[in-house]
C-alpha cells in the first residue's frame, strides 16, 4: 500500500515540474533571441508536453486498474467550444506545411454531459499519433452518430498497417478506451475506435453515449 501512494506522490510531483518547465520554455520562446536559440526552446517545450502527457496518462491507466476503476466526473459542457480551443492550442504543435482543420457537423448539440479532462486526454493522445503521421493534413471533427457523441481524429499519414508498432507502449490506445468505457448513460457505455480512413490515413474515434 505505501509503495502505491509512494509511486503517486512521485509521479505527481515530477508532473507539476514539468508543468514548470514548460511555462519556463514558453517564456523563453518569448524573448528577442536568435531563431536557432527558438528553433531549439520550441522542441524542449513539445518534449516537456510530450513527458507531461505520458504521465498523465500512465496515471489514468493505474486509476483505471483500481478497484472501481475509471470514472468520468461528467458535467454539462460545450463540445464545440472545448474542440475549438483544442484546435487553437494544437497550432503552436505545427510546423511545416502541416494543415489543422476543423470538421464539426450542424446537428451537433449545443451542450453535452461528458468529463472535460478525461476527454481531452484521449483527444489529445490521438492528436499526437496524428502529428507523428500525417503528411499534409489532420482533421479534428465533431458530429452525432447513432445517438452519440463523435469527435474524431483523422490524418492523411500511410494508414494503421503502415504504423510502425515496435516503439510504442499502447499505453495510450488504453487510455482512449478506458476515457470511452468511463462514460455510460442509460445503460449505454462509450466506445472508441481506431480505424483505416476511407480516403486514406488512419481515424481515432471517441463515441459518448
Amino acid at each position: 500500500m505505501l509503495d502505491r501512494y509512494l509511486n503517486a506522490a512521485v509521479l505527481h510531483d515530477l508532473k507539476n515540474r514539468l508543468a514548470i518547465l514548460s511555462d519556463e520554455l514558453t517564456k523563453l520562446g518569448r524573448l528577442d533571441l536568435p531563431a536557432q536559440a527558438h528553433s531549439h526552446a520550441r522542441q524542449a517545450h513539445e518534449q516537456a508536453h510530450v513527458l507531461t502527457r505520458k504521465l498523465v496518462e500512465f496515471l489514468t491507466a493505474q486509476q483505471a486498474s483500481e478497484a472501481g476503476g475509471l470514472r468520468a466526473a461528467a458535467a454539462e459542457e460545450v463540445p464545440e467550444a472545448m474542440l475549438q480551443d483544442m484546435h487553437s492550442e494544437a497550432q503552436m504543435l505545427i510546423h511545416g506545411g502541416l494543415q489543422l482543420q476543423l470538421e464539426i457537423a450542424a446537428a451537433v448539440p449545443a451542450f453535452w454531459f461528458f468529463d472535460q479532462h478525461l476527454v481531452r486526454l484521449a483527444l489529445d493522445s490521438a492528436l499526437y499519433n496524428a502529428l507523428r503521421f500525417a503528411r499534409s493534413r489532420i482533421v479534428l471533427g465533431l458530429r452525432v452518430e447513432d445517438g452519440q457523441l463523435c469527435f474524431s481524429v483523422s490524418d492523411d499519414g500511410p494508414g494503421l498497417q503502415a504504423t510502425p508498432a515496435h516503439n510504442s507502449t499502447g499505453l495510450g490506445r488504453l487510455v482512449c478506451d478506458e476515457v470511452a468505457k468511463a462514460h455510460r448513460n442509460k445503460g449505454r457505455s462509450g466506445r472508441s475506435v481506431l480505424r483505416n480512413h476511407a480516403d486514406g490515413g488512419a481515424v481515432f474515434e471517441l463515441f459518448l453515449p
